[in-house]
């Protein structure tokens, strides 16, 4: 399915008069800070059209426009969405603030199925990347709350995504399947991997993540790998070097009767096996179990502390463990804890590498300086 958003038209009510020269911020030390939701011009997104001679109206529109652009390119349809064929309108509201900067993002209309995080995210994004032309109230510049309407809705997509060169099948008419070792790719690559003996002295233990692609040849490749723990070069090389032995031991997918490459998902991990690691992977094993039983706690508002509780004990036993710092960070973004996920998913983007929030971290760790 291709996804389309629609940003609608039914943007904040202003009042329009002739075009007139920016104003020019008064030198007095009295500040307005009201937030203005009516105005006599609204602000508008940066487009082109400001450096034309024409009407605020004219100018207006050619905002929308412009804001329809950068929404589209950020806000992804969410998995989930897809997966259940959720669509439907969110409702973002946020301060366009006097300076042309945006504050206080916050979901108002969610129609669920994490469509809503989707579009804050692309919201959010603005904070460090875009300024707006501020609204203007009594020939000032003021602070306006802007509501701004995106609509999600789902079409046919194409069954393919494309990396480089390579052309990756994500609908399959025939799933990809490893046929080495009976079937047992989790016996394969367990007899295959070792630990890296750079990584005794610290008893280093950890996940990788990898994303394998299979090509109609039985060519494997790598085509991404998350290392969440910081493990290093050794550990990548490794997990890396056993993924890619497994060339000619796939039955390649297939769509619509043709063998095409696809994708497939792995993890590796690490435990080192001497007698003077056994106390740090006993804690590890402990606090994984507790990571795991914080999450299902946390889904219900009246076990959430105790499940905050149980993975913040994880956290301090592990505090550079990436995949700890995700979990935790995104229950505490779910449930507005806005400091502590900008700490843990700051954290993760610098252990892992990962961008998956960098269109939320800025606003998230603003909202923690603000406080």
């Amino acid at each position: 399915m291709k996804t389309l958003l629609t940003l609608l038209c039914s943007l904040p009510f202003f009042l329009l008069a002739q075009d007139a020269p920016a104003p020019v911020a008064p030198d007095s030390v009295t500040v307005d800070t009201t937030i203005y939701d009516i105005a006599d011009e609204a602000p508008r997104f940066p487009s082109p059209c400001e450096r034309l001679d024409t009407t605020a109206a004219a100018k207006s529109e050619c905002s929308q426009i412009a804001l329809l652009s950068y929404i589209n390119g950020r806000a992804l349809y969410p998995a989930e969405a897809r997966e259940n064929n959720v669509s439907g309108m969110v409702v973002i509201g946020f301060v366009v603030e006097a300076n042309g900067y945006i504050s206080k993002a916050q979901i108002l209309r969610d129609p669920g199925a994490q469509l809503g995080l989707s579009a804050l995210r692309a919201v959010a994004g603005m904070a460090n990347e875009v300024r707006f032309r501020p609204a203007v109230r009594d020939g000032e510049f003021v602070r306006f709350k802007y509501i701004l309407p995106i609509r999600f809705r789902l079409e046919e997509r194409k069954p393919y995504v494309l990396s480089g060169r390579d052309t990756i099948y994500t609908e399959l008419t025939k799933a990809l399947t490893f046929t080495g070792n009976e079937g047992d790719l989790g016996g394969y690559f367990n007899s295959k991997i070792n630990y890296p003996a750079s990584g005794e002295d610290s008893c280093s233990t950890g996940q990788l993540d990898v994303q394998l692609i299979v090509h109609p040849n039985g060519q494997v490749d790598v085509q991404d790998i998350i290392d969440y723990n910081d493990l290093g070069s050794d550990f990548t090389f490794e997990a890396v070097n056993v993924a890619t032995s497994s060339y000619g031991l796939w039955s390649p997918g297939e769509y619509e009767g043709r063998p095409v490459s696809s994708a497939y998902d792995v993890s590796f991990t690490f435990a080192p096996e001497s007698a003077a690691c056994k106390v740090v992977l006993d804690q590890y094993n402990d606090a994984v179990a507790m990571i795991s039983e914080g999450q299902q706690l946390s889904q219900d508002s009246i076990t959430l502390e105790a499940g905050l509780a149980k993975m913040d004990q994880a956290v301090d036993m592990f505090p550079r463990d990436g995949r700890f710092r995700i979990i935790r960070g995104q229950i505490r973004m779910d449930h507005n804890r806005l400091a502590g996920a900008c700490e843990d998913l700051t954290l993760a983007k610098e252990i892992a590498l990962i961008d998956w929030y960098d269109s939320v971290l800025p606003l998230l760790c603003r909202k923690m300086e603000e406080e």
